[in-house]
């Protein structure tokens, strides 16, 4: 015997030296032949796994049987045999529990089982994440919600198709007829309820059957069984009224009422949205079923829904600025009778807000037909963007004793903060108490203190203004208090939502020197990117002034549409006030090309001062705005372009980097410069560097001045040229104690040997 078992191993030693993997191969191939042979025993819905599960399930039982009934005759002890037979009562329960008990079950766990493994799953996510997404635009933005009920059909037409037979399709509608005819309460009504509900969870492209099923089980479902049936029939509907109707009822029927009224309102008002559209697939089957239905609701819930589809109706009427009919403003007017229906759901950080003694940049008005006895001040909400006007309607029920019963949004700001804010502020009103309560709108209109960019950099212009006067003259005291008026003035703008670094620009060649931009600001590049793409395109004009006005027209109306945007802003600033110097600078040498008018290059250089003001307002700390705001002043008044220039001095960075990026753009502005245009600006700039720039930055005047012969201490002492070239003012060089310039003077508190001590 040793002999044999001996020689049995080394033929397998032989064998595995010379067939390494046979034995992995020799089980791979004896799993897979016993997995073959259970698929043909077994139901197709059982899985790999599954079948992988039973295998060990009966193998495990089965040597554990034959060693208890081993045992038993062994001991002849009876227990060892009922253990075995134990054993082998809970597989076959448990193989029961895995395998289908008929054909039918079969067929729904297959498909069940390709559901889960295919886009349907996927489906349905999308689904619910859209129609919560549709429920919240769909009182402010009813163009937005019909998009996006548009993706989910989209995405719905994209499907695979679903493997089951005709028979069962055949069932499910003899199970809809029949729920159609019978009452509640009858045989026959119970078993098509039965069906329904069997083929509602995988019949997912039949609309017909998924209407009746999240209709048949309004009264014997939990929440979240009522839930996932509407959810069912709007995406195998998402077009069809009837299927936000079907999905409304849903919401009524909840156990927790209150909390789904709104949603149940919501969904009723896309319903409503997609009739007037032209949108729905009007489907008649789908509306038999909603009005058996409807009539089989209880008295409470029925009323319900008839109230919610009275103020849809009212509320699309207001929407149009038209008077709804009299019964629907009577219906609408009916408290609903439910105890606490108040919208909860609030954001966490207007809790947060309340808490800080912030002051918030805007007053909120109430407008409430019945007087509120306990209104207090409601704050305004810290909101990243500048909206005149906001309009939040609330639909309030009031019960008998004046406490508010039910309230939400009934037509929405656009914004989700002023919406919060407002019920947050109805939610403790008391109104004046009435026998049978009332139902009432009242309007929260919320209004900015605060300015758009355009009108705040209007406002700003006279501060600027005396601000820049003030750094020309070196007023110390002057400069404090303008800063401060400035300051005060900030408070009044915009806030930026982007959270950009100021000094540093969003759009140049050397993006890759800068950290990763945010969201905000890879948009604002891609405008900007986009209008300038575009503008490449434009035809050219007829000579070079045609060109150049064509432009500007266009970047002009681009600029309406991104006020706020500092880089769509500052590009439209230098392209007029590039091309104010390209005109006037050749007006005698081309009159045929150039305009000879001397209003419409007044009105192009008051534009470029305009939309530079509009850059400062929107980032103040750079330099290459404040530079061109100066260059627009150079004829006009020289003072002012020369305190531009010291706030330009000041923003300079150490970072050479920085400021090379700043400037890159706007040196092509500057090479526009000619004759005593030029001379004014490296003079003043010149002058107002040796006074203004920060310790340790360097400049080099081929570079920053277009000076290639001329030092900086040699442009600042000259005479600044007259504004006017027939003017007898006698512009006197820096050294001096006073220097007029343009019929203004301004004082002088340091000779150029004391800039060349201090600098």
């Amino acid at each position: 015997m040793k002999k044999r078992i001996k020689l049995i191993l080394i033929i397998i030693g032989v064998i595995t030296l010379l067939f390494p993997f046979w034995l992995p191969a020799f089980l791979v191939s004896t799993f897979s032949l016993i997995d073959s042979f259970n698929s043909k025993i077994l139901p197709s819905s059982v899985r790999f796994d599954e079948r992988n599960f039973l295998l060990g399930l009966w193998l495990g039982s089965l040597i554990m049987t034959i060693v208890m009934l081993l045992q038993s005759w062994r001991a002849k002890n009876i227990y060892y045999l009922c253990g075995g037979g134990l054993v082998l009562l809970m597989a076959l329960s448990v193989s029961l529990s895995v395998i289908p008990t008929n054909e039918l079950e079969d067929r729904r766990r297959f498909v069940l089982q390709n559901i889960e493994q295919s886009e349907w799953q996927n489906y349905h996510y999308f689904v619910v994440n859209s129609e919560n997404e549709i429920r919240n635009v769909i009182r402010s933005n009813q163009p937005k919600a019909l998009a996006s009920i548009s993706a989910i059909e989209k995405v719905r037409i994209a499907l695979p198709g679903l493997d089951y037979f005709s028979d069962d399709v055949i069932e499910a509608t003899k199970a809809k007829e029949a729920y159609l005819v019978y009452t509640k309460g009858t045989t026959e009504r119970a078993e098509a309820v039965k069906t329904l509900n069997f083929y509602g969870d995988w019949l997912l492209n039949q609309p017909d059957i998924m209407v009746a099923q999240a209709l048949a089980s309004l009264s014997n479902s939990n929440d979240a069984q009522l839930t996932q049936s509407g959810i069912n029939v709007i995406a195998v509907a998402p077009l069809s009224p009837e299927a936000w109707q079907v999905l409304s009822l849903t919401y009524i029927a909840h156990r927790s009422l209150d909390a789904q009224i709104e949603k149940a309102m919501l969904a009723l008002m896309v319903a409503d949205t997609l009739k007037q559209a032209n949108q729905g697939h009007n489907d008649i089957s789908a509306q038999q079923l909603l009005e058996k239905a409807i009539s089989e609701l209880t008295e409470n819930q029925r009323q319900i829904y008839q109230i919610l589809q009275a103020r849809v109706i009212e509320d699309r009427f207001y929407r149009q600025n038209s008077t709804p009919p009299e019964e629907v403003t009577k219906l609408a007017n009916q408290r609903l009778p439910v105890s606490n229906a108040i919208n909860n759901d609030l954001t966490t950080y207007l809790e947060m807000q309340s808490m800080m003694g912030k002051e918030y940049p805007g007053e909120v008005i109430v407008e409430s037909p019945n007087e509120v006895k306990n209104l207090t001040e409601i704050r305004y909400p810290t909101i990243r963007k500048y909206i005149p006007r906001a309009d939040v309607i609330l639909s309030v029920d009031v019960d008998p004793q004046g406490r508010i019963s039910g309230l939400w949004v009934q037509n929405s700001s656009g914004v989700d903060a002023f919406d919060d804010q407002a019920v947050k502020a109805a939610r403790h009103w008391r109104f004046m108490p009435n026998k049978d309560g009332y139902r009432q709108r009242v309007t929260v209109r919320f209004e900015s203190t605060r300015l758009g960019w355009k009108e705040y950099a209007v406002k700003q212009q006279s501060t600027l203004i005396k601000l820049v006067k003030a750094y020309a003259r070196q007023d110390a005291k002057g400069i404090t208090l303008t800063e401060n008026a400035y300051t005060e003035l900030k408070k009044q703008a915009p806030e930026l939502d982007d959270g950009r670094e100021a000094t540093r620009s969003s759009y140049d060649p050397y993006s890759s020197y800068y950290p990763r931009l945010s969201q905000q600001q890879q948009e604002k590049r891609a405008a900007l990117q986009a209008i300038l793409k575009e503008l490449q395109t434009l035809p050219n004009g007829k000579n070079n002034h045609e060109s150049w006005d064509n432009s500007i027209r266009f970047l002009n109306e681009k600029l309406a549409l991104h006020q706020d945007n500092a880089d769509i802003v500052r590009t439209v600033a230098r392209f007029e006030l590039q091309y104010y110097n390209v005109g006037t600078n050749n007006l005698a040498n081309s009159p045929k090309i150039y305009p000879q008018e001397k209003k419409y290059w007044q009105t192009l250089l008051l534009n470029a001062r305009t939309h530079f003001e509009q850059a400062i307002a929107l980032e103040p700390d750079r330099e290459d705005v404040w530079l061109g705001w100066g260059i627009t002043w150079l004829d006009e008044d020289p003072e002012i372009a020369a305190g531009a220039f010291a706030k330009a001095s000041q923003q300079k960075s150490k970072e050479s980097v920085g400021s090379l990026m700043q400037m890159l753009e706007m040196r092509m502005v500057i090479h526009t410069l000619e004759g005593a245009r030029l001379d004014r600006y490296q003079t003043l700039r010149a002058r107002m560097d040796m006074r203004y720039l920060p310790e340790g930055i360097e400049v080099k005047p081929s570079d920053d001045y277009l000076s290639d012969d001329l030092t900086q201490i040699q442009l600042a002492q000259r005479v600044i040229p007259a504004s006017d070239p027939n003017s007898k003012v006698i512009r006197k060089p820096l050294n001096n104690k006073v220097v007029e310039q343009s019929n203004r003077t301004f004082s002088t508190d340091e000779s150029p040997n004391d800039f060349g001590k201090n600098h």
